[in-house]
C-alpha cells in the first residue's frame, strides 16, 4: 500500500495533477521547492483549499442560473453526493491514515485535488453552454 501511496504521489507531483495543456484552474503554491514533509503536507493542503474555494465559486455561479428551485436543490443534492463520492474515491484510493506514514496527508490532498480540478472542470462546461444545448442543464 505505502509504494502504490509513493507512486500516486509522485505521478501527482511530476504532472502536477493535471494535464500540461490545462489551463490553470486557480492559484495554487508551488510545492515542488518545499524539502520537509511537514512542509510538503501544508502545501498540498493550501492547495487542496485554493481548489474547494474555486469549486465554490463556480457552483455558486451555475447555482445562479439555475431558473427553478427544483433545478437548484438538484445540483444542490448531485454536489452533496459528488462530494461524499470524492472523499470515498479518495479514501479507497489512497488506503488508511494509519497504513501511510507522515506521506498520507500530502497524498490524500492531492487526490482531493485532483478529483475537485475535475469536477471544477465539469461545472465550467456547464457554465459555458451554448444556448440551446440539450445537453446543458441550465
Amino acid at each position: 500500500m505505502r509504494v502504490s501511496i509513493i507512486v500516486a504521489t509522485a505521478l501527482c507531483v511530476l504532472t502536477g495533477g493535471a494535464a500540461a495543456s490545462d489551463a490553470p484552474l486557480y492559484k495554487t503554491r508551488d510545492c515542488d521547492k518545499e524539502m520537509v514533509q511537514m512542509e510538503m503536507n501544508l502545501c498540498a493542503s493550501a492547495n487542496l483549499d485554493a481548489a474547494n474555494a474555486e469549486l465554490n465559486h463556480v457552483y455558486q455561479k451555475l447555482m445562479s442560473q439555475q431558473a427553478d428551485p427544483k433545478s437548484k436543490d438538484q445540483l444542490k443534492d448531485v454536489e452533496r453526493t459528488w462530494m461524499s463520492y470524492r472523499d470515498k474515491e479518495c479514501a479507497w484510493e489512497i488506503g488508511p491514515q494509519e497504513d501511510g506514514g507522515s506521506i498520507w496527508p500530502m497524498a490524500m490532498d492531492n487526490c482531493l485535488q485532483d478529483q475537485t480540478d475535475a469536477r471544477i472542470r465539469e461545472l465550467k462546461s456547464q457554465l459555458d453552454c451554448a444556448e440551446g444545448d440539450v445537453s446543458c442543464k441550465k
